[in-house]
């Protein structure tokens, strides 16, 4: 319980502590006119307008059209809310619990908790399901990302994980990815990538 509401682990409790990404998933196909940005997929981090669907078209459901601002005026770009992730202007500023990865790398993580949620958070009780978890830690090596096992406690958080269970996964996590890094090598080489902070100025001028 957080004050007197149920924790409602994952796409919902992401919603709530702010994450686009399970903002996204709660949006329907935009209004014509409506200004957006991707944040994951083909096009990540463009930003467009929704435009009419052509007539001559047949509608895909899931889909609609829209014109992105770095292309040609004439040019317009089919969006399928399936493989793309979507903000919705105004845009709102990333928490500070957000990770400091790239915007798809962040997304990739995400998509992990969110299926480790779903696995853990069964008929209203948690049980930690670490079959589901082994594939976040095995994300964080393949993508070789610099995600420290305190920054990965903090989305795990926000998405609803248990306070409880915090010692457990932090520590199931650093030994897994040593582990992973011993036997196969691949230590974490990415640089970190956006922070708050730095998505704040981008965030304030694409606003405007």
């Amino acid at each position: 319980m957080t004050g007197s509401r149920t924790v409602l682990p994952g796409i919902i409790e992401g919603f709530l502590s702010g994450c686009p990404f399970c903002a996204s998933r709660r949006i329907g196909i935009p209004e014509v006119g409506t200004r957006f940005r991707i944040i994951s997929g083909v096009h990540i981090g463009a930003i467009g307008t929704v435009v009419e669907w052509h007539k001559s078209m047949p509608y895909v459901p899931g889909e609609f059209l829209a014109h992105l601002d770095h292309e040609p005026p004439e040019w317009q770009t089919r969006v399928c809310l399936e493989r793309q992730m979507i903000q919705l202007l105004p845009f709102a500023s990333f928490p500070t619990w957000v990770p400091p990865l790239c915007m798809s790398d962040a997304g990739e993580i995400d998509q992990a908790t969110i299926t480790f949620c779903e696995h853990s958070f069964l008929k209203g009780r948690w049980k930690t399901d670490w079959d589901s978890f082994n594939e976040v830690v095995r994300k964080s090596w393949r993508m070789r990302l610099p995600l420290e096992p305190d920054e990965l406690w903090e989305v795990l958080k926000a998405h609803g994980v248990p306070q409880r269970t915090k010692a457990d996964i932090v520590n199931f996590y650093e030994k897994g990815r040593r582990l992973l890094v011993h036997s196969f090598g691949r230590n974490p080489s990415k640089r970190k990538g956006w922070s708050p902070s730095s998505c704040e100025a981008r965030t304030k001028q694409a606003n405007e």
